[in-house]
């Protein structure tokens, strides 16, 4: 089990990197953000699925009382020229549902299990397992930009 320093600690990085990675987003021009990566798809195809993991775990954050798992909002793309802002706001979003978990100033706000984003091979995980899982794919993006 993760602990809540270790959890504040990626929970910080992640937002420095999605801070980073929506800014570069937001600079890019239309030939930058339509041109392709190694595995085919386009900068911004790819930065708005980084988006899309970001929606559906902060959804899975805040809907985590639900007895289910919940009715998964997709979130729509709007074109290349919003990647960034997207990718801000998901971002944001994730960041303020984890922090009400982790502000309830004891560890076990980081084994606080959530529901898992569409894909994982589970239903419900924990905070710190949301965090990694998002903070790898965002870096994973950041290296091939």
């Amino acid at each position: 089990m993760q602990d809540l320093d270790t959890l504040e600690s990626v929970s910080a990085r992640l937002e420095s990197v999605l801070n980073r990675l929506a800014a570069r987003f937001r600079s890019m021009p239309e030939s930058k953000l339509l041109g392709r990566l190694p595995d085919g798809r386009s900068r911004a195809a790819a930065g708005h699925e980084l988006a899309s993991l970001i929606a559906f775990a902060a959804q899975g954050v805040e809907d985590r009382s639900l007895l289910h798992a919940p009715t998964w909002r997709l979130l729509p793309f709007e074109g290349a020229f919003v990647v960034g802002d997207q990718i801000g706001v998901t971002g944001h979003d994730l960041n303020v549902a984890c922090a009400e978990v982790l502000a309830r100033g004891h560890a076990s706000g980081a084994s606080t299990a959530v529901w898992a984003p569409p894909g994982v091979r589970c239903d419900r995980t924990s905070v710190g397992t949301i965090l990694t899982r998002v903070l790898t794919a965002a870096d994973e993006l950041s290296a091939v930009l």
